[in-house]
């Protein structure tokens, strides 16, 4: 669906259900509450919380959803740090546009060892809590099998991940759901919104939605939906300056 399209559903939508006397949006106040739907929708549908209770990959529909949102990463440079939790903490770089993990793993490196050598092995997310308790057990340590990660803030400001291997790792692979682009409009630097210095996550260029055209009709549906609310409860203009991505 192309940007005029998104803008002109929109407004047929948004006519039909709001009252005569709630006020129009303009473009990038439309670009907004597309962007937040198209958040939403994605967060909603990975996180087994959309209305057919279905996860991500629970059906055909789900899959070709996201699909295109879909990334491979992998690294096999070692970050320099100082600060891991065990004498096993190994930091590595994660893509600048991760958003939710689909599936992880690592492939052991070993001069010495055949069986470890090249062995690709998954990696299991853990919580700080669930470090601190399962550390202490030598049943439940990382080993030959299984490589933890636990999660951390930047480091020089690069986003990273801190893995707990008793062996070393030769490559650390990803595959993940990247944070959506933001539907935009319309230039947010041109026209009437040239000097406004508008932005939607930092990105000023019209753009319609990455993800497959079979979910458009519901990202804008649910846009309107979230107009309609913030219209009725007298808070429009507010909501519509919220950081999309604290939602």
């Amino acid at each position: 669906m192309t940007t005029t399209e998104f803008s002109n559903t929109f407004d047929i939508l948004y006519d039909n259900i709001a009252s005569k006397s709630a006020p129009g949006l303009d473009l990038y106040e439309k670009s907004v509450y597309l962007t937040k739907a198209q958040l939403e929708i994605v967060k909603n549908h990975y996180l087994n919380q959309n209305k057919y209770q279905a996860s991500f990959e629970g059906n055909e529909k789900r899959r070709i959803d996201l699909k295109e949102l879909i990334r491979n990463y992998e690294t096999n440079t070692l970050l320099v740090s100082n600060i891991g939790l065990s004498t096993m903490s190994k930091f590595y770089q994660l893509p600048n546009d991760l958003f939710l993990t689909i599936q992880e793993q690592v492939i052991f490196s070993s001069t010495t060892n055949t069986c470890i050598n090249n062995k690709v092995v998954k990696v299991i997310p853990k919580t700080h809590d669930e470090y601190n308790v399962q550390i202490k057990n030598p049943f439940k340590k990382p080993d030959e099998n299984v490589v933890w990660r636990l999660d951390y803030s930047k480091q020089n400001n690069i986003d990273n991940v801190e893995l707990i291997s008793k062996y070393d790792i030769q490559k650390y692979q990803l595959r993940y759901i990247k944070f959506p682009s933001p539907i935009i409009l319309t230039s947010l630097i041109l026209g009437d919104f040239l000097g406004m210095e508008l932005s939607i996550d930092s990105q000023t260029n019209e753009q319609t939605s990455e993800l497959d055209e079979s979910i458009h009709d519901e990202i804008i549906n649910r846009a309107v939906e979230l107009a309609v609310r913030d219209y009725k409860e007298s808070n429009l203009q507010n909501k519509i300056q919220t950081n999309l991505r604290d939602e």
